[in-house]
């Protein structure tokens, strides 16, 4: 009898070791006998399901992308409102205690500098912040139909993207500047919110 495909386990494995290797190194210097020791493989390993370091990096990106969704939906399986829903969002993201991961925002900050570089990586960062503003314009128009409020798209707009700037701002500070940032970063960022909304600007 055949034995399983262990591919996916493999490729998770490899995936993680260049988020510990990055955590250590940053990108550039992260080379494949670094990731091949962060995951407790070979480096032919690497090399067997991966064809460069860039595709290990691309795999990494959508890692991030797909468990922040992840813990946005647990999170947000509780919620009973609008307002709820965007407090899961926003906890999703800065809150810490279970579901965070700091090795990801890590690599999630060296991930936005190799975008200025790198055409592929700068194409799906891009995507994925279109798509954050996307759900976040969702909830805040939610949140403003609730509160008897009516937000035009340019409204939405500046709000999401002050979101989005506040949390990647957020990620910058925890990574090169940890005791800059406070650990109240989710609190401070509903209470600007409320603002915003109550206010309708």
């Amino acid at each position: 009898m055949a034995r399983p495909s262990n591919t996916g386990h493999r490729r998770q494995e490899i995936v993680n070791g260049l988020m510990q290797a990055m955590a250590d190194k940053g990108y550039e210097k992260a080379s494949i006998q670094s990731i091949a020791k962060a995951a407790g493989l070979s480096p032919g390993l690497i090399h067997y399901h991966f064809k460069t370091k860039q595709e290990i990096l691309i795999a990494l990106i959508h890692q991030i992308s797909e468990q922040a969704a992840q813990r946005f939906t647990l999170l947000a399986d509780a919620a009973g409102n609008a307002q709820q829903q965007l407090d899961a969002y926003i906890d999703a993201a800065l809150a810490l205690g279970d579901g965070s991961n700091p090795e990801a925002v890590t690599a999630w900050v060296i991930i936005g500098a190799e975008a200025v570089r790198i055409e592929e990586v700068r194409a799906l960062y891009q995507q994925i912040i279109r798509q954050h503003s996307q759900q976040l314009s969702e909830l805040l128009q939610q949140v403003a139909a609730e509160n008897g409020m009516t937000l035009n798209p340019s409204q939405t707009a500046d709000i999401s993207a002050f979101v989005i700037a506040s949390i990647e701002g957020s990620y910058q500070l925890a990574t090169t500047a940890p005791a800059a940032n406070p650990g109240y970063a989710a609190r401070l960022l509903k209470q600007a919110l409320a603002g915003m909304l109550h206010s309708g600007t």
